[in-house]
């Protein structure tokens, strides 16, 4: 054993440990500072310091010669000081998730965490150091870079840093067993932990897909997609949303855009709900703040989505409006029979089941697919798109019950009850009708409709005057 007068510390080269003497006690004494109670105990600070050197060995050497937040914990131990030493070992956790984040990449952590305009004002790893220490463990644990168990345990750390650490005045005591406990977890699962398959595999795919001299293949996209599938929805949602920002971002080249529309429909189809109505939420953001160029570019990405439903019921209200004025704009001319098929598309890709049939546009919309589907009578298609019929047709057999009850007063209404004079109208109306499963409507309505389809031919624009269907549409 070796010591001198002016050491704090005692070296025991036998045990290769580091054990306070009570000198540094006496020096604060002479100091004429408080003594009693700031240090750990002689038995506490042996007890770490026969644990402590085994722990740090489970740390790669690679990651351990830059860990100065753990050298300063080890000081800290050995001293006895043990809240300033919880106050390093947490330093020295945030600087390795800010790693793993900048490993998985700060574009997917940065899209996750800042929400509004001040996103575009994180960029580098340097601003990191903006975002607080419970929003970067949140975040870890949404991206899926730390587990649920292990962010519980980062956040009851974090809770004892700020409440009996260094950090804030407190006259609370560490005991060495506790703080061992929290070293453990840390430098196991987190500063020893190395980044997963899946969090290389999305940063290299992002930082990739930025590439303008990158060309997707089919074969490629399949691929990349098999592997999105293997891992958790949460990892898709949030390549979801990061490519979709890169997409919309004014300053992206085309060949990138194309490249990411390759891969966005596998992208999307790997992700939860809650990420895609998170994309519909940005739409809107574009749309109300007048970004056209954005709106543009967002429109586009979740078209080839299949992805139009995911919009807020206000915007999908106002888009659905102009549509279906389009869509009669369109068919009255004579070459409608093309341009329908476009417009109907459109519509259909904002009603993918029956509840995105809302009731703040349902009127228009049953009206509207109609008077298109019974067509003009002309005798060339039998006077309906052949293109746009079958997407007609599926709108109709989403409708529920009241809806349908609906779509058969408004054949029974002036304007479309003269096209019964037509055959080829009574023809496209008994189709159109044939569409519905009677199975599921109300007693009258399923009456109704099977008595306008045996005697439409007969009675034409005259069966809604008949006693019995007039009966019958009393209680529609």
């Amino acid at each position: 054993m070796t010591k001198r007068n002016d050491e704090i510390i005692e070296i025991n080269q036998s045990s290769n440990s580091l054990i306070t003497t009570s000198g540094f006690e006496g020096y604060l004494s002479e100091l004429g500072l408080p003594c009693e109670g700031i240090l750990a105990t002689d038995h506490e600070r042996e007890v770490m310091s026969l644990n402590l050197p085994f722990t740090i060995s489970k740390i790669p050497q690679d990651l351990k010669k830059d860990a100065r937040y753990l050298s300063k914990f080890v000081a800290s131990s050995a001293i006895g000081l043990y809240d300033a030493a919880l106050n390093y070992l947490w330093n020295e956790v945030i600087v390795s998730l800010r790693e793993k984040v900048n490993l998985y990449g700060l574009d997917l952590f940065f899209d996750a965490a800042v929400g509004g305009e001040v996103r575009e004002t994180y960029l580098t790893y340097e601003d990191l150091s903006s975002i607080k220490d419970v929003v970067l463990i949140d975040n870890c644990k949404k991206l899926e870079l730390i587990s649920d168990i292990l962010h519980e345990k980062l956040k009851h750390i974090l809770f004892m840093r700020n409440h009996i650490g260094a950090s804030h005045p407190n006259d609370e005591s560490i005991s060495t067993h506790e703080l061992l406990g929290w070293l453990e977890v840390c430098v196991n699962q987190v500063i020893a932990d190395r980044p997963s398959e899946a969090a290389l595999f999305i940063k290299q795919l992002v930082g990739n897909l930025k590439r303008e001299e990158l060309t997707i293949s089919e074969a490629t996209a399949e691929q990349i997609g098999a592997t999105l599938k293997q891992q958790n929805r949460t990892i898709a949602g949030n390549l979801l949303v990061t490519i979709f920002g890169i997409f919309t971002k004014k300053n992206t080249s085309s060949k990138v855009r194309e490249n990411i529309l390759k891969l966005a429909p596998i992208v999307w189809e790997s992700s939860s709900d809650d990420k895609r109505y998170e994309i519909g939420l940005k739409v809107d953001k574009f749309s109300l703040n007048l970004d056209e160029e954005s709106t543009s570019l967002a429109n586009s990405f979740l078209i080839k989505c299949d992805g139009l439903t995911f919009k807020s019921e206000g915007t999908k209200a106002r888009e659905l409006e102009v549509l279906l004025d389009r869509l009669l704009n369109v068919h009255y001319p004579h070459d409608n029979y093309h341009h329908e098929v476009p417009v109907a598309k459109e519509i259909k890709g904002y009603i993918k089941e029956e509840s995105d049939i809302l009731p703040n546009f349902e009127e228009k919309l049953i009206e509207n697919i109609l008077i298109c589907r019974i067509g003009n009578g002309n005798s060339y298609r039998e006077g309906v798109s052949p293109g746009a019929k079958p997407i007609y047709n599926e709108i109709i057999g989403l409708l529920n019950s009241k809806q349908v009850n609906k779509l058969v007063k408004k054949i029974a209404e002036p304007t479309l009850r003269s096209q019964l004079n037509l055959g080829n109208c009574r023809k496209q109306i008994k189709s159109l009708l044939e569409v519905i499963n009677l199975d599921l409507q109300e007693p009258r309505t399923k009456e109704a409709i099977e008595y306008i389809i045996q005697n439409i031919d007969s009675a034409r624009s005259n069966i809604f005057k008949t006693k019995e269907l007039q009966e019958c549409m009393k209680y529609l």
